[in-house]
C-alpha cells in the first residue's frame, strides 16, 4: 500500500476475484426538493459510464451505476454507504450530494477503504484525514468568499444581513461569507438562523428591515430560499440578495413570485454550457440519450464518473478498492470543466466558481 493510502483500513484491499461487472455507486437526492439536482447529476455519470462502456469498458468489464436516494438525509446516507461498503461488487462511490450526509457517510466510507469522490463542498469534509475521498469541485470558502468580493468591490455594499439554514452547507457558506464580508471592510448587520422547513420569516424579516441593509446573504436550500425572498420583497425590503449554488433552479426564480428575484445574485461551481465547445459537445450528447437539457450538475456527475473510470483503466488487475484510490490520487487530466488534479487533502488544485445573476426568467454570468 503506498502512503497516500496508508490509514484507509483493509477491507476491499485484497485483490478480488474476476468479476463480469464493475459496479460505481452514487447517493444523491432524487425524490425531495433537490430531486432535478440528483436525477441530472447521476445521468451525466451514466453518459460517462455509456460512453466508456461503449468503448470496451475497464479492463474488458463493464461497467454500471448503481443509483440510490439518500433523501438528503444523514441517516439514509449512512445507511446507503454501509451497504455499498459490504457490497463487493462496488468498487468505488460518487457520494454525497449534500454537505450534511457527506460528513456522516464519508467515515462509513473511509473504514470500508471506499474511493469517494464528492459533490459536497462543506470545507470540513477534506480535513478528517481521509486519504480516500475526493473533491473535485470549489469549497464554501469560495462558495462564500466570491460573492462577499463581488458585494464589496463591485456593488460596493457597506452592510450585510447574512441568514443560514442551520445545514452544514448553509451555515458553511453564510460563516465564510460573513468573515470575507467584514474582513473586507464591510459591516455584518445581524447574522441570524432559521430551521429549513420554516414558512414563516416575518419576524426575522421584521428585524432585518430595521437594520436596513445594502444586501441580505442567504445560506441554504430550496424553497426555503424562495420563500423566504418572497416574504421580504412583500415585506418591502429592497436589499440585494445573494445566496448558493442550491438556488441556481428556475424553480427559485418561478417560487419566489413575480420579479421578486430580478438582479439576485448567485454562486455556482459550473459555466454556461454553451460557454466552451467542450461543454456545447456536452450538451447536444446528453440531450440526446436522456432527451432533455443537462441539469446544474450534470457536468460534474460525468466528470466524477470520469477520474473514477480513468483510474480504474490505470489501476492494477483484477480491481481493488485500494488500488483505485491510490489511482484517483495521481489525477492529472483535461476535462471539460478544466485542468484537474488533487492535493494531498483530496481537494482539487485549481477551484473554479462563477457568479450568476437572476435577468428575466433566467440566470446571466456575472464572472
Amino acid at each position: 500500500m503506498t502512503a497516500l493510502a496508508a490509514g484507509v483500513l483493509a477491507a476491499g484491499a485484497a485483490a478480488a476475484p474476476a468479476r463480469a461487472q464493475v459496479v460505481i455507486g452514487t447517493a444523491g437526492p432524487t425524490s425531495n426538493a433537490e430531486a432535478l439536482f440528483g436525477t441530472t447529476w447521476m445521468n451525466g455519470m451514466e453518459l460517462a459510464i455509456r460512453q466508456a462502456n461503449d468503448a470496451g469498458g475497464v479492463g474488458g468489464q463493464k461497467l454500471s451505476l448503481q443509483r440510490q436516494d439518500d433523501q438528503g438525509d444523514p441517516k439514509q446516507g449512512t445507511l446507503i454507504a454501509q451497504r455499498f461498503c459490504d457490497d463487493r461488487a462496488v468498487l468505488a462511490v460518487i457520494a454525497d450530494f449534500n454537505s450534511g450526509v457527506t460528513i456522516p457517510a464519508s467515515d462509513v466510507y473511509n473504514r470500508c477503504g471506499m474511493p469517494q469522490v464528492t459533490n459536497s463542498s462543506n470545507p470540513r469534509i477534506t480535513t478528517f484525514g481521509y486519504k480516500n475521498l475526493f473533491r473535485p469541485m470549489a469549497n464554501d470558502f469560495m462558495q462564500g468568499g466570491a460573492p462577499a468580493e463581488y458585494a464589496l468591490n463591485t456593488m460596493h455594499a457597506k452592510t450585510a444581513a447574512v441568514v443560514h439554514d442551520k445545514q452544514a452547507f448553509g451555515q458553511g457558506v453564510a460563516e465564510v461569507f460573513r468573515t470575507d464580508f467584514t474582513k473586507g471592510g464591510g459591516k455584518v448587520t445581524s447574522f441570524s438562523g432559521v430551521t429549513a422547513t420554516d414558512v414563516d420569516f416575518t419576524a426575522l424579516l421584521t428585524t432585518i428591515k430595521g437594520e436596513n441593509p445594502d444586501l441580505v446573504y442567504f445560506g441554504g436550500t430550496m424553497p426555503g430560499a424562495a420563500l423566504f425572498l418572497k416574504q421580504m420583497r412583500e415585506l418591502g425590503i429592497k436589499a440585494g440578495f445573494f445566496g448558493a449554488d442550491p438556488l441556481f433552479l428556475k424553480d427559485f426564480i418561478t417560487n419566489s413570485g413575480e420579479g421578486n428575484a430580478q438582479g439576485a445574485i448567485v454562486s455556482f461551481q459550473s459555466p454556461p454550457y454553451d460557454s466552451s465547445e467542450d461543454l456545447k459537445q456536452f450538451a447536444d450528447t446528453y440531450k440526446k440519450a436522456f432527451n432533455a437539457d443537462p441539469g446544474p450538475y450534470s457536468a460534474y456527475g460525468y466528470l466524477e464518473a470520469q477520474i473514477i473510470i480513468e483510474a480504474m483503466k490505470r489501476a492494477a488487475k483484477p480491481l481493488a478498492r485500494s488500488g483505485i484510490v491510490t489511482e484517483i490520487a495521481k489525477t492529472d487530466m483535461d476535462t471539460l470543466m478544466g485542468h484537474i488534479a488533487f492535493q494531498p487533502n483530496g481537494e482539487v488544485t485549481h477551484p473554479i466558481l462563477f457568479l450568476y445573476q437572476v435577468k428575466g426568467d433566467d440566470f446571466h454570468l456575472l464572472k
